[in-house]
């Protein structure tokens, strides 16, 4: 099943220099997803509610163009994999209303009983229901993400209660826009991202403090988010 929607971009969807910022790229997808998800019964946060939550594990998403039209986007989006497993994907493509191809991306995710803590199956009756697709968006696989051995910056952050969401997590797209915030001052407005790789390791919690590492090689910026020590999310940024 694919399914699809409309969005119209908001004021706040567009960075200073006018195009669609790449947080805001993040949640439009989002929004698309959990709207497949409700329109499968597959409500997700009742499903939290109720002890069970998807989380996000990675994200790839390559980005073709970002438009600083105000006209409306086109979404589609599609599950694939197989269950029972322990991880399953979501596909996504934005278009324009030409039909122009904007964004192509991938997202990882699997099931976390909350309780617990722990990863859980992921049931055929459960994933039978997205009606999964064939059809995968990238045909080669993302090239996994290395932690540098030196950093050449890194900044504190602190928490706002806005980076939390219902599970009392910082919310997953925030961690893009945190690591956006530690690149060089001169990339912002002259180059624009061509890709990005996130993987989240460990959600960081309400009440703590984070630390925003940055290393520059000779095609991206990578990033790390640590809680204290501990390494939380690992981000690269191509352009």
């Amino acid at each position: 099943m694919i399914y699809t929607e409309i969005y119209q971009p908001r004021i706040s969807d567009y960075d200073r220099n006018g195009k669609l910022s790449y947080e805001a790229i993040l949640q439009i997808l989002e929004t698309a997803g959990s709207h497949h998800s409700n329109s499968v019964g597959d409500h997700v946060i009742e499903g939290s509610q109720r002890g069970i939550a998807w989380i996000l594990s990675a994200w790839r998403v390559q980005i073709l163009h970002r438009t600083n039209s105000k006209e409306n986007l086109y979404i589609a989006t599609w599950a694939h994999g197989k269950a029972p497993a322990s991880v399953v994907y979501r596909d996504f493509v934005l278009s324009d209303q030409n039909g122009n191809e904007m964004i192509r991306a991938e997202a990882k995710f699997a099931l976390l009983d909350l309780a617990s803590g722990r990863l859980t199956r992921i049931t055929e009756d459960l994933f039978a229901s997205y009606q999964p697709e064939d059809k995968i968006i990238f045909d080669t696989s993302t090239p996994k993400l290395q932690i540098p051995e030196e950093f050449d910056s890194e900044q504190m952050i602190t928490l706002r209660r806005s980076d939390i969401d219902f599970n009392g997590h910082v919310h997953n797209t925030r961690y893009l826009d945190f690591a956006m915030e530690v690149l060089p001052e001169a990339i912002h407005g002259i180059h624009d991202v061509s890709e990005i790789h996130i993987n989240y390791r460990k959600p960081v919690k309400e009440g703590s403090m984070i630390t925003v590492k940055r290393t520059t090689t000779e095609t991206s910026h990578i990033v790390c988010i640590y809680s204290n020590t501990e390494l939380c999310t690992l981000i690269e940024i191509l352009f």
